[in-house]
């Protein structure tokens, strides 16, 4: 969902509800209850398509968004939160009836269902616009594989549905891993091969299509699949890796703002850098979400001009930026520039000198400053085109050549010390210019902090920690992170606060999915 570029069982026959849309990407077609009465001309079709984009939505619920950054050894939750163990992934203390770690298999079987509803009707669907047809059909295809590239992250295999049909069956069951991505693969090619690198301003029937995905999301999906593989997995499709994020790099219409924060500026919507978000407008409750005031100080209170202030960065990561880097920058007050927020005074004036639990991260910020609680205006960022120059290195370090790897690291170093573009500032610590070793593993861990510092807040530490933990020689990475960084785990506490076992890397199949159907099989250890 790039501006201007680019059930819940299983069983669930889906009947969706809603019209051709008029706000952005968020309504689902009204006027249809059944495929029958559907799917007749292009209109519909495309309106089948957006529902696709609001089940996706789902993602920045109260639970998916924070979970995995909890979870983390990145954040963690302000100890005044009354739901800090019964809701929230933050101690780890999850099993496959507790916690929220089932949200993300309920919002991403409903992208699935819906994927499939457009795939199997759209075809035989006549319509003079058939441009517009073939992007409906390749839009579904891209969000079928990046809900089931999610799932594999999440919870390894899955029931693999590729149809309405399929998901008719009332008890399928897990899918092994290799074939659910070898369907992932197809399904991106082909969105590769049919989304537009740019959309233009309004889709054939009169519908704007700003936040709609593009090629450019479609190649970051693959980029990002096959690291995960590569690392996940050890399957060592790094060229693979490589060659996607390279086709990222090099288009034209893509690339980095000289101002890292004005990236998720309201005011700055449909930027070159952001190619995969979830677009929000804030006009209704449909068009927006609150997922931004999980960084909102608590201490203004919750209230019109407060927040849930939710998530604080640990200690570790608070204090790990290096030396000038813009992205650590300590503001005060909602107008602050800054990307965490000490104190200071909130729009409605409920002033605070120092919060009482620590600084919040302040990267995302509304319009209106919470005015609106609990609508929000900030949209959601998936996949950013620095993250495409980070994976880009990555690949290129695990393929043995760190020193192009270096370059492309110090791309994104550059502009983190840049603040708002000066020119001429000296770079510290990139490697190859301070004496620092060039070789693969000191690469690696410089490409994975520069991942944590770059996508702070933006739910990709979890699984930058377990998917390194499968690399050669680095076993123990994603525990050994936790108990070093995550107050919640500390052996040497009285009493001690353990380590976390080793299953909780994945996800329970959720219990609830288990008990209607049967041919599901749980993960081990829970």
């Amino acid at each position: 969902m790039r501006p201007q570029s680019s059930i819940v069982l299983l069983a669930l026959a889906a009947g969706l509800t809603g019209a051709a849309c008029t706000d952005l990407l968020v309504e689902d077609p009204k006027g249809f209850t059944t495929t029958d009465t559907f799917y007749k001309t292009g209109a519909d079709l495309n309106s089948a398509t957006l529902a696709i984009y609001n089940a996706i939505r789902g993602l920045q619920g109260f639970g998916n968004w924070p979970n995995l950054e909890l979870a983390s050894d990145q954040a963690r939750a302000d100890s005044r939160e009354p739901n800090a163990t019964t809701k929230s992934g933050d101690p780890i203390a999850w099993d496959a009836s507790f916690g929220q770690t089932g949200g993300y298999w309920n919002v991403m079987y409903s992208v699935i269902t819906r994927a499939n509803l457009v795939l199997g009707n759209g075809p035989g669907i006549a319509t003079s616009n058939q441009t517009m047809k073939d992007y409906n059909l390749a839009e579904a295809k891209f969000f079928r594989a990046y809900a089931y590239l999610w799932l594999t992250k999440l919870y390894d295999a899955v029931p693999l549905l590729l149809s309405s049909e399929e998901q008719a069956n009332p008890r399928p069951a897990r899918t092994p891993v290799e074939e659910v991505h070898q369907a992932v693969i197809q399904d991106l090619s082909d969105a590769v091969a049919a989304l537009p690198a740019a959309w233009p301003g309004t889709d054939g029937y009169g519908l704007p299509t700003q936040g709609r995905v593009t090629k450019a999301a479609a190649q970051m999906a693959l980029t990002d699949l096959y690291l995960w593989r590569s690392s996940f997995m050890s399957t060592n499709e790094w060229q693979l890796a490589s060659a996607w994020a390279d086709s990222v790099i090099r288009s034209p219409i893509s690339g980095l703002n000289d101002n890292y924060f004005a990236t998720f500026a309201t005011t700055n919507k449909g930027n070159r850098e952001m190619i995969l978000v979830i677009p929000n407008t804030g006009k209704d409750g449909r068009t927006s979400s609150p997922w931004q005031l999980f960084y909102y100080p608590r201490d203004w209170g919750i209230d019109a001009w407060g927040g849930w202030g939710l998530i604080h960065p640990t200690n570790w990561f608070y204090n790990s930026y290096l030396p000038g880097d813009y992205r650590r920058e300590v503001g005060t007050g909602i107008s602050a520039q800054a990307g965490y927020l000490s104190g200071g005074c909130s729009g409605g004036g409920q002033c605070v000198a120092t919060f009482g639990d620590g600084p919040m991260p302040w990267k995302y910020r509304k319009t209106d400053n919470g005015a609106s609680w609990p609508l929000g205006d900030v949209d959601a960022p998936l996949y950013r085109y620095a993250e495409a120059l980070l994976m880009y290195a990555e690949a290129q370090n695990e393929l043995g050549n760190s020193g192009v790897a270096v370059q492309y690291l110090n791309m994104v170093r550059a502009r983190a010390r840049k603040g708002t573009g000066a020119e001429n500032r000296a770079e510290p610590h990139d490697y190859g210019t301070a004496g620092e070793s060039i070789d693969v593993l000191s690469v690696r861990d410089a490409i994975y902090m520069e991942r944590a510092w770059e996508l702070a807040f933006e739910a990709k530490r979890w699984f930058d920690l377990v998917r390194r933990d499968n690399l050669p020689g680095q076993a123990g990475y994603w525990r050994n992170s936790l108990v070093a960084h995550d107050p919640n785990f500390d052996p040497n506490a009285n009493p001690p606060r353990l380590p976390p076992p080793e299953h909780k890397k994945r996800f329970p199949i959720p219990q609830a999915q288990i008990t209607a159907n049967p041919s599901l099989t749980q993960n081990p250890g829970y």
